[in-house]
């Protein structure tokens, strides 16, 4: 991606790496559910995890002393092999609406356009025209928030700017809420 956009003459590009809050604590249990019927996980399947959540708790042992249970109100189980795979899940919700998204564009190559890469919690995005894009991009993942509990990160997810205007490049600096790499 960084080696086609290096490529390109004019440059009004931006790479963000974005940083999930507390990722697999935050989603919401309910919300995840509905996410996998509407996608086609259903029976066996769904009741298994819709039993595993219902109702969970976190037992503690202090000093070799079991503490009473907490009740868990959101978020996936922690060390649990289907957390990673469930999150993924409840994610992709926000990476179709991302896709979608027509006020923001992503980095074309050739015929398709690239807007964004997933892997486990981590998101890349690669979007063209920041200074338009950005407001769409956090408005799209404020949204989601709302029904998933999803929250970024904004100090700790780090924009790349690739500007061939340095007037721009300085504007989009003062106005971006990301942190900005610096370039080396």
């Amino acid at each position: 991606m960084i080696h086609h956009i290096n490529k390109l003459r004019n440059k009004n590009h931006m790479i963000i790496s974005i940083d999930a809050e507390k990722a697999f604590d935050k989603i919401q249990q309910p919300f995840m559910i509905k996410t996998m019927n509407k996608m086609g996980i259903e029976g066996n399947y769904l009741n298994i995890i819709k039993a595993i959540y219902d109702k969970p708790i976190a037992n503690i042992i202090l000093n070799g002393q079991k503490l009473n249970a907490i009740p868990l109100k959101s978020g996936t189980r922690q060390g649990c092999p289907l957390s990673p795979l469930l999150f993924n899940t409840v994610l992709e919700v926000l990476a179709r609406a991302i896709r979608q998204e027509k006020g923001m564009k992503g980095i074309q190559i050739g015929r398709e356009e690239v807007k964004l890469s997933l892997f486990a919690d981590d998101m890349i995005l690669h979007i063209e025209n920041p200074k338009e894009s950005t407001g769409k991009l956090l408005e799209v993942i404020n949204s989601y928030s709302k029904v998933a509990g999803y929250k970024i990160n904004l100090h700790k997810s780090v924009a790349f700017l690739y500007s061939s205007n340095e007037p721009t490049e300085k504007e989009l600096k003062n106005t971006i809420q990301f942190t900005i790499a610096k370039k080396e």
